[in-house]
């Protein structure tokens, strides 16, 4: 419901393939080279992300966290805090207040599709605990009072998981697939009058993608 539409240019790169030679002769203790692994530098395909035709979803990136050996069970406080409550996707671990193991279960990022009036979206601060100085926003979705679990948001159609992309050397085709990718863009950006802008100050597509109110995402 909040998508926006950009159509921009697609440019493609040649690269120029280079020969072989017949024979190499290596000294007979001379250490063989490996040759340097060709790093990413962000700095060489701003270009590709400012002209990129994927389209725009203006949303929050959400996260919840997930255990497979984890029972279902509404009074167990470890499966609410990954059945029930979740964060924004940057919210810092020692903000959150749960106990060190929950970092190595798997995070899964969500964003909110359609939103329907019935439906709350509540938060409460995150008291300090188990170490932990707290202070971090903590959500969940209620129905007249009674609190609305993940996995139910998801069969309303309520929530959809991504896959967040990162960008690097062998994916870049993905800024020219608008079929299967998106923009998720901050709601904090403005665009008027072709413009992009972030606290009031004009911005390119690729300086946001490096300050991430800008991710490339596609639903899973």
């Amino acid at each position: 419901m909040f998508k926006r539409f950009f159509n921009k240019k697609k440019e493609i790169e040649t690269i120029e393939e280079k020969p072989f030679f017949e024979e190499v002769q290596l000294a007979e203790n001379n250490p063989v080279e490996e040759p340097e692994t060709k790093e990413f530098d962000p700095d060489k395909i701003d270009w590709l992300i400012n002209d990129s035709i994927l389209t725009f979803l203006p949303r929050d990136l959400y996260m919840h966290y997930s255990d497979i050996n984890t029972k279902k069970d509404q009074y167990d406080p470890s499966w609410q805090n990954q059945g029930v409550f979740f964060w924004t996707d940057d919210e810092p671990f020692d903000r959150k207040s749960l106990p060190e193991f929950f970092e190595s279960y798997e995070r899964k990022p969500f964003i909110f599709d359609q939103f329907p009036d019935y439906i709350e979206l509540v938060s409460a601060k995150a008291i300090p605990w188990f170490g932990m100085p707290g202070e971090g926003d903590k959500y969940c979705l209620r129905y007249e009072e009674n609190p609305i679990n993940i996995e139910e948001a998801l069969k309303l159609n309520i929530i959809k998981y991504v896959e967040v992309i990162e960008l690097n050397f062998e994916n870049l085709t993905v800024l020219n697939d608008r079929d299967n990718y998106h923009f998720l863009i901050k709601p904090e950006v403005k665009y008027e009058n072709g413009l992009f802008y972030l606290n009031r100050e004009k911005i390119s597509l690729a300086e946001l993608y490096k300050k991430k109110k800008l991710k490339i995402v596609t639903f899973k």
